[in-house]
């Protein structure tokens, strides 16, 4: 066991425990340097192409980690196009609203206006700006990429890698997961009174289900989720699976009677196991539930048969991340099937309330002082170990190297 204060930024380990050191989880200094060396030069998941279908539709990203306000434009030409949400004439923000369709952006300081290429078209009195070129002055755009239809922004001008490099081996894993065919269904959001990265450790093992999900989902406890895991270079994946002997509550007998499963139900729908992709189920266990893919550093994907969850962690300031968990499941038309669907959304959410129960007060125990560290499972619990190296190597400067 290391000293108290020993240890304070470094990650040590005996052969299946490892102790995590919570300074970085409280410190303000740490947290800045997060900020210049992760966020501002690697490629973010922002949103999805469904939020924006149209030309002319636009969505308002505020983004607190990065001081920054981003426009995302589906433009004329089809080009979904991301811009700092910035006028500039003097700075003033350009786009209030949420989101919406336009094809024009007014500036309601001044009154520059551009189109929705980004480009300036209009100034009040532009004689008076004497040889100013407009061409020259159209809104900053921030790199921009998609990938399997969730759209990924770079604040750097000139990212050093390409959105299909920086995914590595998680792109070949997925593809050919039915992106398309999936729909919103629900979406909750929150600000919690936490640091980033202790937010992520409560979604990176499945330990805890048997303690924190025991009301939900009671009999799990004797029949525990059982997790296989490992990295793909800065990212990871959980792969989890569920003993047989779960016996389905009496509401979950009659919503499932349709064959559509709950997300916490082992086995294939119809067919389905035959069009997973290869990263899903690698072991083509009978009793898989579903693949949780952690693309750093802040995106959370869970894929199951006819449904998939994202977890985004924006971190706000040292204590605080804003958090938006989207669940989509697979467009229907079937009744029986909807009902099922609605009761599976009701049990996401329960459940999804039940993991926040924690997180505040671990993080307000980290920072009373009395904790130098956490003491990490390597079998149960080592992607929380691998993310918080990960961090240090960018924080530290030594990823890639």
């Amino acid at each position: 066991m290391p000293e108290r204060n020993a240890g304070q930024r470094s990650l040590t380990s005996l052969p299946s425990i490892e102790f995590v050191p919570v300074e970085p989880n409280i410190s303000a200094e740490y947290f800045e340097r997060e900020r210049e060396k992760i966020f501002k030069h690697v490629w973010l998941k922002i949103g999805r192409v469904e939020e924006i279908p149209r030309p002319g539709d636009y969505v308002v990203k505020d983004l607190a980690i990065l001081r920054t306000s981003l426009l995302v434009i589906n433009g004329p030409d089809g080009v979904i196009r991301a811009f700092h949400n910035i006028c500039r004439h003097r700075g003033n923000r350009l786009v209030k609203t949420c989101g919406g369709s336009a094809q024009h952006f007014f500036c309601g300081f001044h009154g520059w206006t551009y189109d929705a290429h980004g480009r300036l078209t209009y100034i009040p009195q532009e004689e008076e700006f004497g040889a100013l070129n407009k061409d020259t002055y159209g809104l900053l755009q921030v790199p921009l990429d998609l990938w399997e239809g969730f759209i990924f922004i770079n604040v750097d001008p000139a990212p050093t890698e390409t959105l299909t490099a920086y995914l590595g081996e998680v792109g070949a894993l997925v593809h050919g997961y039915p992106f398309a065919q999936m729909e919103l269904a629900g979406r909750w959001t929150a600000e919690i009174a936490a640091n980033w990265k202790t937010f992520q450790d409560a979604f990176v093992e499945g330990y805890h289900v048997s303690a924190v999900h025991r009301r939900s989902i009671p009999d799990y406890r004797k029949n525990p989720l059982i997790a296989g895991s490992r990295t793909l270079g800065r990212h990871s994946n959980l792969t989890f699976y569920l003993e047989l002997q779960h016996e389905p509550l009496p509401a979950e007998s009659w919503a499932f009677k349709a064959g559509a499963l709950a997300f916490l139900q082992s086995g294939a729908a119809d067919g389905a196991g035959a069009k997973r992709p290869a990263g899903l189920n690698r072991e083509q266990k009978p009793n898989w539930i579903f693949d949780e893919f952690l693309l750093f550093p802040n995106f959370h994907l869970f894929l199951g048969d006819g449904w998939m969850l994202c977890h985004d962690f924006w971190p706000v300031t040292v204590d605080r991340t804003d958090w938006m968990v989207s669940y989509y499941l697979a467009k229907t038309d079937n009744p029986a099937v909807k009902i099922a669907q609605e009761y599976s959304k009701v049990t996401m959410r329960d459940t999804i309330r039940e993991d926040l129960s924690t997180i505040e007060n671990t993080h307000a125990a980290h920072r009373s002082g009395a904790l130098s560290h956490m003491v990490v499972s390597s079998q149960l619990e080592g992607l929380i170990t691998h993310h918080h190296k990960v961090v240090t190597s960018y924080v530290d400067g030594a990823h890639g190297k």
